[in-house]
């Protein structure tokens, strides 16, 4: 089924960013693979709906889990495609509803990529009470040549837990710019974590998260780490605004630079409207610490490859 559903170059990308490739291609694991506009697996489960629809460059899709519905396994995506140049456009709509719970483990892979363009219009739905996990990683090959330009929107409930996690560690990034909006109803709590990780001059992350807390008691907290080496760039911004009573929010924000040519750039922005909301902000970019750097070339390791483990470890 493996070799069917997604060639073998995604398959091992797959690997290389940390998911058990077995387990995702099980008959029985609820998923949704994409190979650039085809649909090559497909399984849902009891509370669970899948539909999707191909385009000439990509797929319009609606997961849905059903009301008090509690999903143990984890929902698999894959967005992929081989090709060296092109364009995919990934339109998801996901809805959870009231009482629900659902994990969803995203893979988007090009490993080839060279002039490519994948972009995603994200719309998200989450009822009442309900819990949302959804964690997003790629892989972009390593030859700079991706162009992946994502947007997020999401309404959370009333007492509804969202959790994002979206990483890009592995491989080059080439040009990524995220942009995520997230509101939070009352008692919602948002969580929402970046990593994103530059290694060269043709490597540019723009990220900006925000965070709306509109409703009473709601909680929001961004995480953002990154990266710039070899000349890259990365920009991270978090934006968190407290426009209810109750509400409290943080923005932290962190960020590592090393060599000639590279730029990183961390901006939190807070915005309070009422005089009850607390929103605080933390924001750090600067060199590898150079105490770490000596006690790992002390044991052998070369400069490249220490600078390397300390960045992947702070991400």
């Amino acid at each position: 089924m493996q070799e069917k559903a997604l060639p073998y170059e995604i398959l091992e990308s797959a690997k290389k960013v940390g998911f058990d490739i077995d387990l995702m291609m099980s008959p029985n694991t609820p998923k949704l693979i994409l190979n650039f506009n085809k649909v090559t697996a497909i399984q849902d489960t009891p509370g669970l709906i899948l539909k999707s629809k191909e385009l000439d460059n990509g797929i319009v899709a609606d997961i849905i889990v059903t009301k008090g519905t509690k999903i143990k396994q984890p929902l698999h995506l894959c967005f992929g495609m081989v090709s060296q140049t092109g364009v995919q456009e990934v339109i998801p709509r996901f809805i959870i509803e009231d009482d629900a719970e659902i994990l969803m483990l995203a893979h988007c892979s090009f490993p080839n990529a060279r002039e490519l363009v994948h972009k995603m219009e994200a719309k998200i739905a989450v009822g009442k009470n309900a819990k949302f996990f959804y964690e997003e990683r790629h892989y972009h090959g390593e030859n700079s040549g991706a162009c992946v330009y994502p947007t997020f929107e999401a309404e959370i409930g009333e007492g509804s837990y969202f959790k994002t996690v979206f990483s890009l560690v592995q491989g080059t990034v080439g040009k990524v710019n995220i942009n995520a909006d997230i509101y939070a109803q009352r008692d919602a709590k948002i969580e929402l974590i970046t990593k994103a990780y530059g290694r060269s001059s043709r490597d540019k992350v723009m990220v900006r998260d925000a965070v709306f807390l509109e409703g009473r008691n709601s909680r929001g907290t961004i995480r953002m780490r990154a990266a710039a080496r070899g000349g890259g760039e990365v920009y991270m911004e978090g934006v968190t605004e407290g426009n209810a009573p109750g509400a409290i929010g943080h923005v932290d924000c962190k960020e590592i630079i090393q060599g000639f040519g590279s730029t990183a750039r961390a901006t939190p922005l807070v915005r309070v409207t009422d005089e009850m909301a607390r929103i605080t902000h933390e924001a750090a970019v600067g060199r590898v610490n150079q105490k770490e750097l000596d006690t790992l070339m002390a044991r052998g390791l070369a400069e490249e490859e220490a600078v390397d483990m300390i960045v992947k470890g702070m991400l």
